[in-house]
């Protein structure tokens, strides 16, 4: 008799631990979520290009073809591109963030987490003046696409250079992977300080500093969290640096 209640114990346990496994399992937002172990940014592209093609054929669309449904994105955000459809048709496209669709497409890392990384995708055409901004979540092993906003950023709006923002300068050896840069800005993008963009310089880039006097810009003069507005160009690999000009007081986020 003993044993018979042993053996009952033994299996209502399993059936509890059963239970809270399937309640656990159906309860998790991201059960389910296919991610990729590619890079990042080969992993938007490889979403954001077929979109592209796609959206500029004369015979078919995005809808019609129904990419919203690609599973490297988060179920909340394949709800929000399919309920952009109208704004798709008539409006700036809710991908691409553009009213026009460009012939090719660039990226550039915002920022990069253990757990997140931001990639700004934009185009380089004349008279494009949007930016889509993809957000990636790290999940198990890989990457899936959490969110994608629109900005109308830098790009298209100002007339010399595609980049322009205030913030810190920060050298890292650490943050630099190879072949990378070693000298950041760290900013603010849509009002949430966090930003990093890497800096290259070359001959070509000029510093102006406090007193108003330019020179060619010397990396190793950079104290500190020092403050500045970095203008240059915007490329894959960061921001093609032309101007520093080192300032005094608050930035504009601060």
């Amino acid at each position: 008799m003993n044993r018979k209640k042993l053996v009952i114990a033994i299996v209502v346990i399993i059936l509890i631990i059963l239970g809270i496994f399937l309640v656990t399992k159906n309860t998790d937002p991201l059960s389910g979520q296919e991610v990729s172990t590619n890079n990042p940014v080969d992993i938007v592209l490889n979403f954001y290009e077929p979109w592209l093609i796609s959206a500029k054929s004369t015979d078919t669309d995005p809808y019609k073809e129904e990419l919203f449904k690609d599973p490297i994105l988060g179920k909340d955000l394949r709800k929000k591109i399919k309920d952009s459809e109208e704004q798709f048709r008539t409006e700036a496209d809710p991908v691409l963030c553009q009213r026009t669709r460009p012939d090719n497409l660039s990226t550039i890392i915002s920022y990069e987490l253990p757990e997140e990384v931001q990639i700004v995708v934009f185009s380089r055409d004349e008279g494009v003046d949007g930016q889509s901004i993809a957000t990636l979540t790290k999940h198990n092993d890989g990457w899936y696409i959490s969110d994608i906003t629109c900005s109308s950023g830098e790009v298209g709006v100002l007339k010399e250079f595609s980049f322009e923002k205030d913030g810190y300068l920060l050298r890292s050896a650490e943050l630099a992977s190879s072949g990378s840069s070693d000298t950041y800005l760290i900013f603010a993008e849509n009002g949430v300080f966090g930003s990093l963009a890497p800096l290259f310089f070359d001959s070509e880039s000029v510093c102006t500093n406090l007193d108003g006097q330019k020179s060619v810009c010397d990396m190793s003069s950079f104290g500190e969290k020092t403050k500045a507005i970095v203008r240059g160009e915007l490329t894959e690999a960061g921001v093609s640096v032309k101007q520093v000009e080192f300032i005094k007081g608050d930035l504009s986020f601060e």
